[in-house]
């Protein structure tokens, strides 16, 4: 077996051209016993078409043949591309120089002379067999080598580019850090001039801050420790500084929780402004501060920056203005009781007294008609008196009724049914009243109130509302009274009325609240207005709220 076989695992081919099959019998007996694969053509032809067809390791091609000879089939499969290596030897009888020249030149690789000697064309064919081998590996072995070649070649530019672009990295990196360090450099030198700002502002902060005359002080939030506290806050409080020694402002608190809630709010809003606290120095004695207060830091921990304003004065004037306040509504509640019952003494005076001497009157003046006979002229006169005296006994009764009603004396119900009825008179304004959970007992100081506010709310719907219609309604249980009297008018801005002292609206909320009771307004112009008043009245319609009356 050739080193092809052995190198491919398969058997040669060898294709015998010759147009003579006795010739080569013998040649091809000794190739298929020596294991070759043996393809026979018969002129140049089918010699070139099998060895396109079969591409055989090697061709004996004889010289003389029919048709195309030998070397012109030589030079044609040399001129394939495709058949082109193959190798070829000529056999032929032929023995002068110039043919085996012409063989050469044709492209065969060795030349046989007939007769053929068999071992000598076999040692000529393993030979070329293994030329063509080896040949082949150096085919193979020169395409791996520029094929790593190649491969080389592109990881070498690639390297080279990577070189390339390190490079430029490794530049701009430079050019990157160079700028970096500088605007660093410049940056340090801001810091440096920053902290010689703020250590130069620090120094005025605290210049400022000791001299300030507020009383101001810096406390760990949210312990309260003082961390730092000017003269003024120390003489607030009244403290000694002494070195190591922990204050907590907590202690000087009346009330610890005070400060739970103010610390509760900085946490969620951050600060406040204008609060009130009830402090106590360390002698023990209490004081009122309005305070302002920010979250901050002090040494990179959270703090509390806190101002004082000692309003203790303040408190107090404020105290006694309320104090004065309550007695004026108390003095003010004691006169209207005083005039009610006044208002209440005269209108039973003139409803008993005076209206006892004109009803008298009244009669006299009937007897007197019927003993003046049959003079006319006396008797239009005496019928003229008892009109006159008719009259004022209703202007009697009228004004006894606007001072006290007689009607408060059997219920407010009655009161209000007489007062809508006589507002309906006076102002042609239709006015209804409902009752809801019928008739409420009252003291009569809680009846003469409701009463008078339903007086002042109808008399202010008559003068200012230019309404079409009124509705009272009195709603009662046993623990409320609700009264709520609505118009249709032109309405007002409550706002502005309180700005203007209205003092209708005034006097009616001062009555709702000498009773207990709270009054609310909702009118807008345009829109009509609904005054109502809430009476609480579990124990508390049992006593006169003006026991001294």
């Amino acid at each position: 077996m050739s080193e092809q076989g052995a190198d491919t695992g398969e058997r040669p081919t060898i294709l015998i051209a010759d147009d003579t099959p006795a010739n080569f019998g013998v040649v091809v007996d000794s190739l298929v016993n020596r294991g070759y694969r043996v393809l026979v053509a018969l002129d140049g032809e089918e010699a070139l078409e099998r060895a396109l067809f079969s591409q055989p390791d090697l061709i004996l091609l004889d010289v003389t043949m029919p048709g195309i000879n030998g070397f012109e089939t030589c030079r044609r499969l040399k001129a394939d591309e495709r058949t082109r290596d193959i190798a070829v030897i000529f056999m032929t009888s032929l023995t002068g120089s110039e043919d085996m020249i012409e063989g050469f030149s044709a492209g065969g690789v060795d030349y046989v002379t007939k007769p053929v000697q068999v071992d000598e064309m076999m040692a000529r064919i393993e030979t070329h067999l293994a030329l063509r081998g080896m040949h082949r590996q150096l085919v193979e072995q020169n395409r791996q080598l520029l094929s790593e070649v190649a491969v080389r070649m592109r990881a070498e530019a690639a390297l080279s580019r990577a070189r390339d672009e390190l490079e430029q990295r490794v530049e701009q990196r430079t050019q990157q850090l160079a700028q970096s360090n500088a605007r660093l450099s410049a940056q340090v030198d801001e810091r440096r001039r920053a902290e010689a700002k703020l250590l130069s502002s620090e120094a005025r902060f605290r210049t400022i801050v000791e001299t300030s005359p507020i009383p101001l002080c810096i406390t760990s939030m949210p312990e309260g420790v003082i961390l730092y506290a000017n003269e003024p806050l120390r003489e607030l409080f009244g403290l000694e500084v002494r070195a190591g020694t922990l204050v907590n402002i907590v202690d000087f608190y009346v009330n610890a929780s005070d400060r739970d809630r103010l610390v509760t709010h900085l946490r969620r809003e951050g600060s406040f402004r204008n609060s009130e606290v009830h402090l106590r120095r360390s002698d023990g004695t209490e004081f009122w501060a309005m305070a302002t207060a920010r979250v901050g830091t002090f040494g990179d921990s959270p703090a509390i920056y806190v101002g004082l304003n000692d309003i203790t004065a303040r408190k107090r004037i404020e105290q006694e203005l309320l104090e004065s306040r309550e007695q004026l509504r108390e003095l003010s509640a004691y006169m209207e009781a005083i005039r009610e019952e006044e208002r209440k003494r005269i209108a039973l005076e003139i409803h008993d007294e005076l209206g006892q001497l004109l009803t008298a009157l009244k009669m006299d003046v009937s007897l007197l008609k019927m003993r003046l006979g049959a003079d006319p002229d006396a008797i239009r006169k005496a019928d003229d008196m008892r009109e006159l005296v008719e009259k004022t006994i209703w202007m009697v009764r009228n004004v006894a009724n606007h001072l006290r009603p007689a009607a408060l004396n059997f219920g407010i119900v009655s009161a209000l049914e007489w007062l809508i009825e006589d507002f309906g008179r006076r102002n042609s304004i239709p006015c209804q009243l409902h009752i809801n959970g019928g008739e409420p007992v009252l003291p009569d100081a809680y009846a003469t109130a409701v009463f008078r506010i339903v007086q002042a709310s109808l008399t202010n719907i008559g003068r200012h509302a230019d309404a079409t219609r009124a509705d009272v309604t009195l709603t009662s249980t046993e623990a409320t009274l609700d009264l709520h009297v609505s118009d249709d008018g032109c309405g007002f801005e409550p706002e502005k009325a309180h700005m203007g002292y209205s003092y209708g609206l005034l006097g009616m909320q001062e009555r709702a609240r000498l009773i207990g009771g709270e009054m609310t307004i909702d009118s807008a112009p345009g829109m009509g207005t609904a005054i109502s008043i809430h009476i609480p009245l579990a124990g508390g319609t049992q006593n006169d709220p003006h026991p001294d009356c």
